[in-house]
């Protein structure tokens, strides 16, 4: 076998391995608060070029007729409690007679996270989320969430 067909595979690795910060999960402490008929996993947080993404799901609890939930407000917390930034995410229709309970949310943003900080998550009501929340996430993150973005 000539050896450039022996080089390509530890090349193509090289540079899939130089790439690894893009899409990585962040460990950063998040919350979420639902509602009785829908339920709001806390935000999944990846490193994209342009900054964070946030990610998360909201699913249908019940056969209940209340239409879903049309946005989701995301608060950057300080660690003193204080919310610093806000950013919203679309959340797609949840039909009741469909084939379908759950649907995703994402948000870009350009946050930058210190330690103690947190990222809080719930249904936009105009107002800010509880900090203690009542009703609390039921569902995980969707793991296809973090798409790599190119720089």
């Amino acid at each position: 076998m000539p050896r450039a067909f022996i080089a390509l595979p530890i090349v193509a690795g090289l540079l899939v391995a130089g790439c690894g910060t893009v899409g990585d999960s962040v460990t950063v402490s998040s919350q979420a608060s639902g509602s009785n008929y829908f339920s709001l996993s806390r935000p999944g947080v990846y490193k994209i070029a342009s900054g964070l993404q946030l990610a998360g799901r909201v699913c249908r609890r019940s056969r209940t007729t209340q239409l879903s939930p049309p946005r989701v407000r995301l608060e950057h917390v300080s660690a003193a409690g204080d919310v610093v930034e806000t950013s919203h995410a679309s959340v797609g229709a949840i039909y009741r007679n469909a084939d379908q309970p759950c649907s995703d949310y994402v948000a870009r943003v350009t946050w930058q996270i210190a330690d103690g900080e947190t990222v809080r998550a719930c249904f936009d009501r105009s107002h800010a989320c509880p900090a203690d929340p009542s009703v609390k996430a039921v569902v995980s993150v969707p793991a296809s969430a973090a798409e790599p973005v190119a720089p």
